[in-house]
């Protein structure tokens, strides 16, 4: 599950008498286009970047994978597949290039001859520091929780992303090998080597060797999770009996590393444990006050820390923290990264002719659907997912106010809505199974079945046991991809149907719930036209409402949706329009009467009578008080989420039956954008630039259905005004607000406002 593999096509096979399953995965077909290795004296490290052999558009997507340099032999086998790869070609691209792997680190000198010959490529050497200061670069701005905080109070604390270049410089860069390297970054591709020490991770494998005889590096840091260095050190308490308040020191701090060792008046008894832990605390102390007094040398608050010296460790990043909050009186913290062992491999792969940033701008998202461990982490809490590019490189709506968190539940944070979530997660994988089985998924029983419209029972239940595996992993190891969110588990559930092939599991559903929903547009339309403009605004909203009830990604609404049980009248009864702190209908509508809008951007939720009654009639309307309605729907399928190709259909047809909305589409006061997103929640940092454009002058922004507006971006603020339209459809989610299942959120908020 956590090896670099593609499970696309994946199907189950059965093993011992059908009492388990395992998933078969079928071999790589992407092309090789980018290889990248960094070689150190411990780990190599593999980055590559791939395509589809024939005929996928848009992105294509980074790898990670690490060897023990000992191994190298494994590594370079393991590369030689790649270049094998790299040469699959469409037909129509030509003879392929030939490819080029670019090499840093210190082994890209030593084994270059080596890699020449069994590779039989070219080996271009990039230099080492340059990696590491690019690698960083790129990661931070495309990785959301590539940056963290730790602490063994607070565990590890992830740091919002930079994404505007004067946020990100300048930034000291501590890199932690043998020995340690200061580097200072001022800019993109500017920086200079600061300052350095011989005092690093190779004194303290050394002197640990010379005096336990321990030869094995994972061995050493286990060995320092059982020692107490004050049966070693002597500490500040030995000397003056309590704390030393007048200069600030505590009576645990220590006074001198080893000091205790040949004091036989502190008659100190210790192990080779408690010999480990003092030397990683006086190695690692040292280093973080020598990093503190650069920043403070040079006017930087921004100190990372990197190399093989870390491995993700959790008493070493704590002594590092502990070392440099001391020192900058608690002004300053120390800053981790996930990705710390590829950032030089990373940064090589950029450097090359053909790299995919080089070519145009664009955006990653990681996908954690097949995971790697991170590089060398002894902790084995971390995994990395690979990068996904996307076709643009996304951006953050104008219109949102700052600062700006898109989640609003720390799954990480709160353990009964993480346990809550991850099992309603998992039955919901099973219950998708069981959709699938029994045909509920498929095109009508009056429409001519194709294969193309049946849900492979294979690959779903592929696809389950994928999901519920990384379920499991993240319920005893929450922080293991990252910042636990609902928003990103909810993502992780569509990167799992995708890799097993299934890129759009409810295709069929949609098609027949539009089809019966275009056909109710005109009566649905001419109920609330003969209304007077309040009341007629009312229940537009409330038909909006009703529509969101319409979401196959609400496990107790399948029964319902399955037998075609609910109706938009029958979906109005279910819901209790309260509390009444979550819904102000009537302050919306007297707004939309005082002045009306310029322009109206709305986030839409599900395909059918969701989209087709709900949204479409409040656009219509919108657009007769002479606003301009920007339609947003993801760019990739995500349960029976509504896509920009299906939307514009929709409204294609919609405005055959309609002469109002017809008349929008012909004036383009009626749009359909790609949101850019793939998934069921909306971060408003990472969008569509053609959708960014066409937002540039909106006065309003309606978010609609849970995932959009509770799930994410309940406490979002905008600089224009806001409409939130949704139903608390779990428990999870009316827990957290203080609201029961099925009570509406129908929230307006004027610019500048917030949610409270």
């Amino acid at each position: 599950m956590f090896g670099s593999i593609n499970s696309s096509g994946a199907v189950i096979d059965c093993i011992a008498e059908g009492s388990a399953y395992d998933i078969v995965l079928p071999n790589q077909t992407e092309r090789v286009q980018n290889i990248a290795v960094d070689i150190g004296g411990s780990l190599a490290k593999v980055v590559y970047y791939t395509t589809a052999a024939v005929g996928r558009q848009g992105g294509g997507r980074l790898h990670f994978k690490a060897f023990e340099t000992d191994h190298l032999d494994l590594c370079i086998e393991f590369m030689c597949g790649l270049v094998d790869r790299s040469r699959i070609r469409d037909p129509t691209d030509g003879p392929p290039a030939e490819p080029v792997i670019m090499a840093t680190g210190g082994g890209a000198h030593r084994f270059g001859a080596e890699l020449r010959s069994r590779l039989g490529v070219e080996i271009r050497v990039v230099d080492e520091m340059e990696s590491l200061t690019a690698g960083l670069n790129f990661l931070m701005r495309e990785v959301a929780d590539e940056v963290f905080t730790y602490s063994e109070a607070r565990g590890q604390k992830f740091v919002s992303p930079v994404s505007e270049a004067e946020d990100l410089f300048p930034y000291m860069l501590v890199n932690i090998g043998s020995g340690v390297s200061i580097l200072k970054v001022t800019s993109e591709g500017q920086y200079e080597r600061i300052s350095g020490t011989s005092l690093g991770g190779g004194t303290f494998w050394g002197l640990l060797h010379e005096l336990t005889g321990v030869t094995s590096f994972d061995a050493m840091l286990e060995t320092t999770k059982s020692g107490d260095n004050t049966k070693v050190d002597m500490m500040v308490g030995d000397i003056y009996g309590t704390n030393y308040d007048k200069i600030g020191l505590k009576a645990t701090n220590i006074a001198a590393t080893m000091g205790g060792v040949y004091r036989k008046g502190l008659d100190k008894q210790y192990s080779d444990a408690d010999i480990a832990r003092s030397l990683l605390y006086m190695v690692s102390n040292n280093i973080g006050q020598i990093a503190y007094l650069n920043a403070q040398l040079h006017g930087i608050r921004r100190i990372y820390f990197g190399g093989y010296f870390i491995r993700g460790h959790p008493l070493t990043m704590h002594t590092l923290s502990y070392a440099i909050d001391f020192w900058s009186k608690g002004m300053i913290s120390a800053l981790f990264l996930r990705h710390e062992g590829y950032l030089g491999a990373t940064g090589a792969l950029l450097r090359g002719e053909a790299a995919p940033t080089r070519r145009r701008a664009c955006s990653f998202t990681e996908n954690f659907s097949v995971a790697e461990p991170a590089a060398g982490d002894s902790s084995g809490v971390s995994a990395l997912g690979m990068l996904d590019q996307q076709a643009d490189r996304l951006e953050r709506l104008p219109q949102l106010a700052l600062p700006y968190v898109p989640d609003t539940v720390d799954l990480a944070a709160d353990e009964g809505q993480r346990l809550a979530w991850l099992a309603a997660l998992e039955r919901s994988a099973h219950e998708l199974v069981a959709l699938v089985e029994r045909g509920a998924l498929d095109a009508g029983s009056s429409d001519h079945v194709g294969t193309e419209d049946r849900v492979d029972a294979g690959r779903i239940r592929a696809f389950s046991i994928l999901y519920a595996r990384h379920l499991q992993r993240l319920g005893a190891q929450p922080l293991a991809y990252g910042a636990l969110t609902v928003r990103g588990i909810l993502g992780l559930r569509e990167q799992c149907l995708r890799e097993v092939g299934l890129g759009d599991v409810f295709a069929a559903v949609k098609r027949r719930e539009t089809k019966a929903a275009l056909v109710a547009l005109p009566q649905c339309v001419a109920q609330t036209d003969v209304l007077a403009e309040r009341e007629r605004l009312l229940a537009l909203l409330g038909n909006a409402l009703a529509g969101n009830m319409f979401d196959w990604g609400a496990s107790e609404l399948h029964g319902a949706l399955a037998s075609g049980a609910l109706d938009l009248a029958a979906a109005r009864e279910r819901i209790s329009y309260s509390p009444q702190r979550l819904n102000n209908p009537g302050a919306f509508a007297d707004r939309v009467i005082a002045q009306g809008y310029r322009k109206v951007l709305v986030f839409v939720d599900n395909s059918g009578a969701d989209v087709v009654l709900g949204v479409l009639p409040l656009a219509r309307v919108l657009t007769q008080t002479g606003a301009t309605v920007v339609l947003a729907a993801n760019s990739r399928p995500a349960l029976n989420d509504v896509t920009e190709g299906e939307l514009k259909d929709i409204v294609a047809e919609a405005a055959l039956v309609d002469e109002s909305l017809a008349a929008a589409v012909e004036e383009e006061r009626l749009l359909v954008c790609a949101s850019g997103s793939a998934g069921p929640c909306v971060d408003l940092r990472r969008l569509d630039p053609r959708l960014v454009a066409l937002a540039q002058a909106a006065d309003l922004v309606i978010l609609v259905g849970m995932a959009r507006a509770i799930v994410s971006n309940y406490h979002a603020r905008f600089t224009c005004d806001s409409l939130r339209i949704a139903v608390f459809k779990n428990k999870m989610t009316a827990d957290a607000a203080g609201a029961n299942v099925f009570d509406s959120l129908c929230l307006y908020v004027p610019g500048g406002g917030s949610r409270e």
